[in-house]
């Protein structure tokens, strides 16, 4: 048996459709809360979508959901949508608190590339039906292909 991650999402990654387009894959999601970090916005976005970022923020506690055992392809999968290699995001490991208990977990912070563009808020409620749809039918498709040709 692979090994799993569990990975704590806050944004995005929060809709189980957009998780699935990417992974192919529903998980069991819990509520969870990652302390002393906070979910903001961007402007002026170098990318074509409403799009959140993790700060570290001391006293703060993030609200979001806690993919359960998710394995290595998916993680890969994750990994490249969230465009680590790139420095929109790092990929760092994290404690969060869900149903009672820790759990040790990974999530996708932001990254050198985006840090100037922090603005605001960002709130999983703002995002349309439309900008799924468009995520899933032509942003995750595109990525996915793009994934296929780096296994080559």
């Amino acid at each position: 048996m692979q090994p799993t991650e569990h990975i704590f999402v806050y944004g995005l990654l929060m809709f189980p459709e957009i998780v699935e387009a990417i992974t192919g894959q529903r998980y069991q999601m819990l509520d969870a809360v990652l302390a002393d970090h906070q979910r903001r916005g961007l402007s002026q976005s170098p990318l074509n979508a409403p799009v959140p970022v993790l700060t570290e923020a001391p006293g703060r506690a993030q609200q979001g959901k806690l993919l359960l055992d998710v394995g290595p392809d998916a993680v890969r999968a994750l990994d490249f949508f969230e465009e680590i290699d790139s420095g929109h995001y790092v990929k760092k490991a994290v404690r969060v608190q869900a149903a009672g208990q820790w759990y040790s977990a990974f999530c996708y912070a932001i990254g050198p590339a985006l840090t100037p563009y922090i603005s605001g808020d960002w709130q999983p409620e703002l995002v349309s039906e439309a900008q799924k749809a468009h995520f899933i039918q032509q942003v995750i498709p595109q990525m996915l292909q793009a994934l296929a040709t780096t296994k080559a």
